[in-house]
């Protein structure tokens, strides 16, 4: 393990995507999505690796929305990563919520939703109470994030899907639901999840990470660096 500071993961990251010359997608806020999630110690550099493999295809159609009605939202991100856009996203929900007390989100066929992690917190911030759930592409396990209005970091529930669940097909593996709401939901049981990551372990993680540094796999480290480096391959016409 080695220690970084949130500014050189920041830097490391958007030379990262830059380097993948994408028509869309900011990369300062990409850089800064991939920070939320490791400073809590979630592992945003392994994931946003991982996610460099959707973000490289060039072969993939663009997103659309499938179904719409005043409540409910279905999207379909063609296997691409949420990365570049799930800020857009959002920021549609969030107009929605005015009109609606409660709006519930399908996005299917995506990839990388653990990197949704810092734009629900804000969101969560600017009042808006959050469940987010979804199973494992590769384990049998889901995950839910769960932040009532005000709260700065998730409650994040993880159990293991077992019998007829566990044999989901693809699609469903790729979905991400999300639904949000102007008014608090109800916490789990935790005792029927295999982990709880509390909010509170998150945040003492977070402070660790800002007065002692990130700490990162050298591994995921030396793979983000040499990505980053790609910025500096001149583009062939």
């Amino acid at each position: 393990m080695i220690l970084v500071s949130h500014n050189e993961l920041v830097g490391v990251t958007t030379k990262a995507f830059q380097g993948l010359r994408l028509p869309y997608g900011e990369a300062d806020l990409i850089a800064n999505m991939v920070a939320d999630l490791e400073m809590v110690g979630l592992h945003g550099i392994k994931h946003f690796i991982n996610a460099l493999n959707y973000l490289g295809n060039k072969n993939n159609k663009p997103c659309h929305i499938t179904f719409e009605s005043s409540v409910e939202i279905n999207i379909d991100l063609n296997d691409e990563s949420i990365l570049c856009h799930i800020p857009t996203i959002l920021g549609y929900i969030s107009d929605k919520l005015m009109d609606e007390n409660r709006v519930k989100l399908n996005i299917n066929n995506c990839c990388n939703r653990w990197l949704a992690f810092g734009e629900l917190c804000k969101l969560s911030k600017n009042g808006i109470s959050i469940n987010a759930c979804w199973d494992d592409f590769f384990e049998p396990i889901g995950i839910k994030y769960l932040l009532n209005s005000g709260d700065e970091l998730p409650e994040i529930y993880i159990k293991r899907v077992e019998g007829e669940n566990s044999e989901l097909s693809n699609d469903n593996k790729r979905r991400l639901t999300i639904e949000f709401s102007n008014t608090h939901f109800k916490l789990p049981n935790s005792d029927e999840y295999q982990q709880h990551l509390s909010s509170s372990r998150l945040k003492r993680y977070q402070e660790e990470s800002w007065t002692k540094g990130i700490s990162v796999q050298v591994s995921d480290w030396e793979k983000l660096k040499q990505s980053s480096q790609a910025i500096l391959v001149p583009c062939k016409s």
